[in-house]
């Protein structure tokens, strides 16, 4: 009886601590109210610069009406919804995000970048979210311009920061 006991307690041990996969456990949406990017050039060049933000800003992810949605279904990542702008079609991916890390990286139909996560105060003086990416060897390689020094895109969110 005493081993039956036992065994029961275990088996509803083991239970009650195994995960459920594709359980979501936690979501964080994050609307985008601002995008930003920032080019330096080795030389200055403000019509270099202009079209290389130009791209930057074709190429995002997400525009300022769009959002990106974190399904946390891991204790390091899960599941990543973007939304370019309103309207659109969700584009689904992966991220992974360490415990209190401030670094995660995002990927989307075979393509995988860092994101850094900042903050900064809105026009109402809130504390909000701000992503960085930084993009420079991506349209250094891209462009094949080695005057580029730096390429960093900044999406500001409505979201408060920590």
């Amino acid at each position: 009886m005493k081993r039956l006991l036992i065994l029961l307690i275990a088996t509803l041990a083991f239970t009650a601590c195994s995960e459920k996969e594709g359980e979501v456990f936690y979501t964080a949406l994050y609307p985008i109210v601002q995008l930003e990017v920032e080019v330096t050039l080795s030389a200055a060049n403000e019509e270099a610069e202009a079209a290389i933000r130009s791209r930057v800003e074709a190429d995002s992810p997400m525009l300022t009406t769009g959002s990106f949605r974190l399904d946390f279904n891991r204790f390091d990542g899960g599941v990543l919804y973007i939304t370019r702008e309103a309207g659109d079609a969700t584009l689904t991916g992966s991220f992974t995000k360490q415990p209190a890390a401030r670094e995660m990286t995002f990927t989307v139909e075979e393509q995988s970048y860092t994101v850094t996560e900042t903050a900064y105060i809105n026009e109402s003086g809130l504390e909000c979210l701000r992503f960085s990416t930084d993009l420079t060897d991506y349209y250094r390689e891209v462009l094949q311009d080695e005057t580029i020094t730096s390429v960093v895109r900044y999406l500001y969110t409505s979201h408060p920061a920590y």
